[in-house]
């Protein structure tokens, strides 16, 4: 499987997003070393906002409940939820990248940025990650 057929996964699980609170609907894809492919969205809380989940970690969670533990790549994508358009500003939030460095650390990141298709690393992201050393 490609990037780019990760990030059309992606874009598909977009459009079951549960964002009406803010309006930005988000959608991941997370392919284990096996080639499973699980997928998330946002999911707002309408009440408490604190409530709410990112794709990242819904599609994370997923394969975690499917008793997966071995991933190489997730795939971001977003926008509006009134536009197919994809946000190509948009990479893991900080809560989101802390997620996946402790659930699976080196995988590929997988985002639109300026307009190109990009992988990188959490380490990227975080220039100062913090590990738990156990």
């Amino acid at each position: 499987m490609t990037n780019l057929d990760l990030i059309n996964i992606a874009k598909n699980a977009r459009k079951n997003s549960v964002s009406e609170r803010t309006g930005y609907s988000v959608g991941a894809a997370l392919i284990t070393e096996d080639g499973t492919v699980y997928i998330g969205t946002n999911v707002e809380d309408n009440t408490i906002l604190g409530l709410s989940n990112c794709a990242e970690r819904v599609a994370i969670q997923n394969a975690l409940s499917h008793g997966e533990r071995k991933f190489k790549a997730i795939a971001v994508v977003g926008g509006k939820n009134t536009s197919d358009e994809i946000d190509d500003t948009l990479i893991p939030c900080g809560t989101c990248m802390q997620y996946i460095l402790d659930m699976c650390k080196n995988v590929d990141i997988i985002m639109y940025i300026d307009k190109k298709l990009v992988v990188l690393k959490v380490e990227d992201l975080i220039k100062v990650p913090f590990i738990l050393e156990k």
